[in-house]
């Protein structure tokens, strides 16, 4: 018997996030895939010894589509909308400079083909001042942010990126100005896409190793 091998290749394009702008092409008649991410928090032990407690937790809306392409002997491609429910955990320590903050953002992922085995990212390419906006609620609007370092970690027992940055934000219980640093690093995990944010005031430091250590995702 002739077996036929499928090669894929798959294009992911983002087009609005909880009713922003964009196009991602036009969506397919299909119904709207709906999703629900299961949340990610801070370990007791790893908020005992670090001083956060947690601020917020809440279930942000994502509205988007995703562009799906799989090639091979026949070329099949979808765009469809998606109605995602996301969870957010937002943990707060003082500090003498303003507040140390870390988000934890978990986005579902999505199946944009019924019957092929392609999950997708429904909030890849989100630029970094908007993911920073996105997973936690007491720092708004990012802004003149730059890349400090890049470098690899272990999030959820998956190997990531890590990036940190400098930059400026408005702090919601102020809205004043302040320059703060920030690390983000998304890693794939059960389902979903957890993506965490640690922002602190710019001259003081956050003990990273340790809060992403202790970072725990549920199953679903």
């Amino acid at each position: 018997m002739h077996r036929r091998t499928l090669t894929l290749g798959i294009c992911s394009l983002l087009a609005g996030c909880a009713g922003a702008g964009g196009d991602a092409g036009t969506p397919t008649d299909a119904p709207p895939i709906r999703a629900t991410a299961a949340p990610a928090t801070l370990a007791p032990a790893t908020r005992d010894a670090t001083g956060y407690a947690e601020e917020r937790a809440d279930s942000p809306p994502l509205n988007t589509s995703v562009t799906a392409r799989i090639e091979g002997d026949v070329t099949l491609q979808t765009t469809r909308e998606v109605r995602a429910t996301t969870a957010r955990r937002v943990y707060v320590r003082s500090t003498p400079d303003g507040p140390a903050v870390v988000g934890l953002h978990s986005i579902p992922g999505v199946q944009p083909f019924q019957n092929a085995d392609l999950e997708k990212n429904p909030a890849v390419g989100v630029e970094p001042a908007e993911r920073i906006g996105r997973a936690q609620s007491i720092y708004a609007d990012p802004s003149d942010l730059s890349t400090v370092t890049e470098r690899s970690v272990t999030i959820l027992g998956v190997e990531t990126a890590l990036v940190r940055y400098r930059g400026t934000a408005t702090t919601r219980a102020d809205d004043a100005d302040h320059a703060v640093a920030a690390a983000v690093g998304t890693a794939p995990h059960a389902g979903d896409y957890v993506t965490v944010v640690v922002v602190t005031p710019r001259d003081r430091d956050a003990p990273l190793a340790r809060l992403l250590d202790g970072v725990r995702h549920g199953e679903k």
